[in-house]
């Protein structure tokens, strides 16, 4: 048997609709005990609604202004965490009648089952879908994989499962708005944070037309990570080159010229290196908790990327074609091992300890 009364609804309100949110807050209390809701500065036009639901015994907060439902999420776990230690876990939800209650249910189910990890209420987007909302989250979700290498079908998904010892990481996040969401998956490879999905319905209102989800921002927000490993490489590849000519030409002039170009290119080499590692390791892949051997790691990838190199220039000497085939397949090789490196860096070299499961 499931104790669902461990568990807290937190729902961000703003202007919501009296005839959807009271139903959904009187069907929410056959099952949960504690319901916070956070008046998101709706104003006097919607007073009664959160009157209303402090009647029937939620805590309501409230904000003067509208600030976002980012922001009114982090006041809510902000008041949980520090008034209601008791909860196991904080279950958000949406008033607008995307959620059904069986559904916020199973993920509460789901997080008492799984307390180390954020659960997430995944729609499938099946049936009579908006082809935005559709398009869009098979973008994300693609984007998502690719940057983070955690699999979540459902990015967009409000209704989460976040247990009660993240509150203080979730308090830290940037983003007062919609992006406070996306955010909080972005961190959890960081957290060390499994997303655990539970399948919910995939409920539409109106053709999903009051939607604030923005493929295009998302995509840019979740591919920071690439973009910052991409620049990382571009620098990396400015101070070995810089170097090189500086110490051909200033350092070490007057040596043999096959002694003096393998001492240039190794130094040169050796530097860049490190300063790409220092570099990915603290500003692309985010995090300080990794596994043992990251750097040996990191450092014996430098060498077998670099040895294959080798390997794939001469070979393509062998190629007929002349020099544009041959540029042809140095900008496909480097191409892909620019993912390849990414990928082995982002699952293997930089990997997470995962978060010990909190006794509680």
């Amino acid at each position: 048997m499931h104790d669902l009364k461990r568990f807290v609804i937190l729902i961000p309100a703003y202007k919501p609709v009296y005839d959807q949110m009271i139903p959904f807050v009187k069907e929410l209390l056959t099952s949960f005990d504690k319901i916070v809701t956070v008046d998101d500065g709706g104003g006097e036009a919607y007073a009664d609604v959160f009157t209303h639901c402090e009647s029937l015994g939620c805590r309501v907060l409230r904000h003067d202004v509208n600030r976002g439902k980012g922001a009114a999420l982090k006041t809510g776990l902000k008041y949980i965490g520090e008034e209601i230690a008791e909860a196991a876990g904080v279950i958000t939800a949406d008033c607008d009648g995307q959620h059904a209650v069986s559904d916020i249910i199973k993920v509460a189910e789901a997080l008492e089952e799984h307390p180390e990890c954020l659960v997430l209420g995944g729609r499938r987007f099946d049936g009579d879908v908006p082809f935005r909302s559709r398009f869009g989250n098979a973008f994300t979700r693609c984007v998502f994989k690719l940057a983070t290498g955690l699999s979540v079908y459902d990015t967009q998904t409000g209704l989460r499962g976040i247990p009660s010892a993240l509150i203080p990481e979730m308090l830290t996040l940037q983003g007062d708005r919609y992006e406070f969401e996306m955010n909080m998956l972005l961190k959890l490879r960081e957290w060390g944070v499994t997303p655990f999905e539970v399948t919910i319905r995939t409920i539409y209102l109106n053709d999903n037309k009051g939607s604030h989800f923005n493929a295009f921002k998302d995509g840019l927000r979740i591919s920071a990570r690439i973009i910052k490993y991409a620049a990382g490489s571009i620098l990396s590849f400015i101070i070995d080159y810089a170097l090189f000519l500086l110490l051909m030409l200033a350092v070490f002039p007057h040596l043999e010229s096959e002694l003096k170009y393998a001492l240039c290119f190794g130094l040169a080499r050796a530097v860049s290196s490190v300063v790409n590692y220092l570099y990915n390791r603290f500003a692309v892949f985010g995090g300080k908790n990794y596994k043992r051997g990251a750097t040996v790691k990191y450092f014996s990838l430098v060498v077998v990327v670099m040895l294959l190199g080798m390997l794939v220039q001469r070979l393509t000497a062998y190629v007929p074609g002349g020099d544009g085939i041959h540029t042809v397949i140095k900008i496909v090789y480097d191409a892909v091992m620019f993912f390849v490196n990414y990928i082995i860096q982002r699952d293997f070299v930089f990997k997470i300890k995962e978060r010990k499961r909190d006794a509680k």
